[in-house]
């Protein structure tokens, strides 16, 4: 696997997110989502889901949001 000189924390959980690359901008655009571009490869790990590596350099990342039945709000759902 290529060596890279960026990582960023895609999503902070027991599962934790990453994504590494030569490059890497970052935006928080807030409620959980993130607008990110990488120049050349990036690689995507995802814990237990696997590896992948990006096919744009322009990425968003946003946490899903879920409905919770007992307190009937949505709210953010980390792995």
């Amino acid at each position: 696997m290529e060596n890279f000189a960026n990582e960023l924390i895609l999503e902070a959980s027991t599962n934790t997110h990453t994504i590494k690359s030569n490059n890497i901008e970052s935006v928080d655009l807030g409620n959980g989502i993130l607008k990110i571009k990488t120049n050349g490869n990036g690689i995507v790990t995802h814990g237990e889901h696997g590896t992948i590596r990006t096919e744009s350099e322009h990425i968003v990342k946003y946490v899903q949001q879920e409905y919770n039945p007992v307190t009937r709000l949505m709210q953010a759902a980390f792995d």
